[in-house]
């Protein structure tokens, strides 16, 4: 697949705005020209994106979608009002917004019209510095997305996976034949996949699938979109999972739980506030780091 013939759209959920917006968009646009970059924001932040992102660099035909309103046409539903089947129960329940943002992901294929089959969802914080393809090439006949993070954070987020998936869809969590955990923080969507899991979950429970899933934070800690789809995948769709292994992009890649060491060190490098450009960041990992990693991933920026 060309440049000339990409007709794959990516899906990219943010839930607030800040510097790593551009170089994201930059990143994705520069190694993977996709036809459009679906951005899911809080309304608050589109008008704020539209305007700085005319200084940035990008070919790419970049559409807004209010997450407020997002399945307001074909399920009536607020984003306030999705948020009354959630619990919050201690302090180590995940907000809100971190649930709501994996039902958009899973969505995007009935609430985005005209949206590709497949699409690629893309983690907002997610920055691709060694390209590997995710399209079909005269080698590889399918889409393939990279296996990233070699295991979770801890035990006990694993359970609370295995838990939630085994509830929605009675099934136990898979994970890559070799090392790895399937929550690669980026995805290969096909819509018959997608319509066929979400009608399993609602005819399993009586309710909507977006019901399903947030009222799992009843008496569930942890859930993964991704984790989820590959494992209903493995079974019924085999055919259509393929990724890379960890050992060929995820075991060079560099992921900060913890921002402000790597932001600072990167502010101060550019020497200016604001905006930072894919070009910049790139020449920023260049002259810091031994070996170009294959993706740098930076969490909790404010």
């Amino acid at each position: 697949m060309s440049e000339q013939t990409c007709e794959i759209d990516f899906v990219i959920p943010i839930h607030n705005f800040n510097f790593l917006n551009q170089i994201v968009v930059e990143a994705i646009d520069k190694l993977y020209y996709p036809r459009t970059i679906f951005i899911i924001t809080p309304q608050k932040y589109i008008n704020k994106m539209i305007l700085y992102s005319v200084n940035w660099e990008y070919n790419t035909n970049i559409k807004y979608i209010s997450d407020e309103t997002f399945f307001s046409q074909k399920y009536g539903l607020s984003k306030s009002d999705i948020e009354k089947w959630y619990t919050y129960k201690d302090e180590q329940s995940r907000e809100f917004g971190w649930w709501f943002q994996q039902i958009v992901k899973l969505g995007a294929f009935e609430n985005i019209p005209n949206i590709s089959d497949p699409y690629i969802v893309w983690d907002s914080d997610l920055i691709p510095i060694q390209k590997w393809e995710i399209y079909p090439t005269p080698h590889c006949s399918h889409y393939t997305f990279a296996i990233l993070q070699e295991s979770a954070k801890n035990t006990w987020n694993v359970e609370e996976y295995k838990k939630s998936i085994l509830r929605l869809i009675d099934m136990e969590a898979e994970e890559p034949v070799e090392t790895g955990t399937f929550v690669p923080h980026h995805f290969v969507f096909h819509h018959k996949v997608l319509q066929c899991m979400v009608e399993t979950i609602s005819q399993k429970t009586n309710v909507s699938w977006l019901q399903s899933i947030l009222q799992l934070s009843n008496d569930c800690y942890r859930f993964s979109e991704y984790k989820c789809v590959a494992t209903y995948m493995n079974t019924y769709y085999p055919e259509l999972l393929h990724y890379y292994p960890f050992t060929e992009y995820g075991k060079k890649g560099i992921r900060y739980r913890e921002s402000s060491s790597i932001v600072n060190q990167l502010k101060q490098w550019v020497e200016k506030e604001g905006d930072i450009s894919y070009a910049e960041f790139y020449d920023f990992v260049l002259e810091y780091y031994d070996s170009l990693p294959s993706y740098i991933q930076i969490e909790h920026i404010e």
